[in-house]
């Protein structure tokens, strides 16, 4: 039985597990480039690598998402905005993005949580995977909630409890607990504060 998470101890990556930033990718490649990708196909976080994709295509949609995902329209995943505006209520959120700058996507975040309270949101842009965790330790986080396998490895060894969101690129066998939705994830919070 895995023990229920204070709301200080958590924290959320967002490409992925808030932000359904893969779908959008998916959408632009077929709306605008008329290339076809197969979601449930994505086997791997890294999926240009292991798909015949233009180049040039990928880095200007990838760049579209970084710098304008509000317009872009990128969408929350479903559930997460409740969850997440649910846990504001109770406390700062802390973000930790591996993004390279944070203005774009906090622009996102607060778009879509609606948050009066500036003060109600925390957002940490890395630029790499592998800086996350020193961020999570200066917060004194527990728990991370991340898609990337190779960045849930990472924080194991250094004590952070990664969860892992399900996504088609992270169904490989781990060792890790597995949240499917953000149900589940409301399911794993002490919503009470002590």
């Amino acid at each position: 039985m895995f023990k229920k998470i204070k709301t200080n101890e958590l924290a959320f990556d967002i490409d992925g597990v808030f932000a359904d930033t893969f779908r959008s990718f998916i959408e632009i490649a077929k709306n605008e480039y008329g290339f076809q990708i197969d979601y449930d196909a994505i086997t791997e976080y890294e999926f240009w690598k292991h798909m015949d994709i233009d180049e040039v295509m990928f880095r200007e949609i990838i760049q579209r998402i970084l710098d304008y995902p509000v317009e872009e329209g990128i969408r929350p995943i479903s559930g997460a905005t409740d969850v997440l505006i649910r846990l504001a209520n109770l406390g700062p959120l802390l973000f930790v993005t591996a993004r390279p700058e944070r203005d774009a996507i906090l622009k996102w975040v607060n778009f879509h949580l609606k948050i009066s309270d500036t003060n109600s949101v925390r957002l940490e842009s890395t630029g790499t995977h592998e800086e996350k965790l020193p961020i999570l330790l200066k917060y004194g986080v527990k728990y991370f909630v991340e898609d990337r396998l190779e960045t849930c490895y990472l924080l194991d060894q250094a004590s952070v409890i990664p969860i892992v969101f399900e996504q088609p690129w992270n169904r490989k066998p781990h060792p890790f607990k597995t949240v499917k939705d953000w149900g589940e994830m409301a399911d794993m919070i002490e919503w009470t504060v002590t």
